[in-house]
Order: C-alpha cells, then structure tokens, then sequence
C-alpha cells in the first residue's frame, strides 16, 4: 500500500512499479496523521524522506504506530547533516548569491526538520515503539550532467522551490548558472 497528499506521485510510483514487474500494489491518498486503515492492518510502514515534511509528526507517528500489528516495524528515511548534504548546499548557495533565504521554523516542516540526533526516536518512544535505533546511512546523488541536477533540485527541494519563486527571471538564471560552476 503505497499512499501519499500528492496523486501524482502515486501514479509514478504505480508505474514505475509496474515497469518493474511488481503487481502487488495499491495506492491510496491520504494524509499521514489520519490514515484510513484500521488498527493492526500492517507488518511494517516505512516513509521514505517524508517524515520531516508531515505538518504534525507527533501525529504522524502515533498514526502509524496505531496501525502497525503488534511486533511490527516502523523504518523512516530523513536528511540530517546539512553541512554533509553538498547536492542541496550548492543549490541553496547560489541562491543566496540572488535571494535572502530566511531559515525555517526550528519545527515547521522542511528538509532538515529531522535532523537532529534523537529527534526520530523521540516521536517513536512518544507513539509507545520500542526497540528504536538510529542510524547514518550514506546516501550519493549521482546525475547524468549539471542541467540534470538543477532541474531535480530547483523543482524537487522544497528549500530551493520557494526561494526561486521569489526572484526574477535573470536572477533565476544567474543561480543556475553558479550552481551548475559548482
């Protein structure tokens, strides 16, 4: 059962399975602080670099601790380490080179909400998980060409969407171009 806000990212998901050969989906929108399943109805949820984005992740997580089955697991992905993320650093540099780019609220949603260490575990202890551990797990953006880098973060990071919405056409192009140096 895959779910998400956004039915378009289901209908990728769902495609992009079946070009894989998996034919054992569903997908379903839905908000992750109110989930439409009963109690019990899953072995495992896992939220794939979603987590920080959730407008209540208290809520979320008790979501999905209510409808895990007793002994199941709760794996989340999210971003910490911003000083060790250069594919969204160099982006958001070249932005401030144009832009003032106002840091979020310590908890409103954005990339690095989750960030800190405890963070995730704390949610889980707070739903009654147990047996939670965190760990780092490497991550490599690897693209095809500078112009396919900007075009996944300049329409896909949130940071970076919303600080070029705010600037001009040449400025947009500027930043581009100093990300694309970098």
């Amino acid at each position: 059962m895959l779910t998400d806000l956004v039915p378009e990212m289901l209908d990728i998901a769902a495609r992009r399975a079946r070009a894989q050969g998996v034919a054992n989906i569903e997908t379903k929108v839905c908000s992750a602080d109110d989930l439409p399943f009963d109690d019990a109805t899953f072995d495992s949820v896992s939220v794939r670099f979603g987590y920080m984005f959730f407008p209540d992740v208290a809520k979320a997580t008790a979501e999905f601790a209510r409808v895990l089955k007793p002994g199941g697991r709760l794996c989340s992905s999210v971003w910490v380490k911003r000083e060790e993320n250069p594919w969204t650093a160099i982006a958001m540099q070249a932005i401030a080179t144009e832009a003032v780019v106002a840091p979020p609220g310590r908890d409103a949603p954005n990339m690095f909400r989750c960030a800190a260490p405890g963070y995730v575990s704390a949610l889980y202890a707070g739903a009654g998980l147990r047996d939670i551990a965190e760990w780092d797990v490497a991550v490599e953006l690897v693209t095809r060409s500078p112009e396919q880098y900007w075009e996944m973060i300049s329409e896909h990071v949130s940071l970076a969407v919303g600080a070029l919405q705010r600037v001009g056409e040449p400025a947009r192009e500027r930043i581009r171009a100093h990300a694309m140096r970098r």
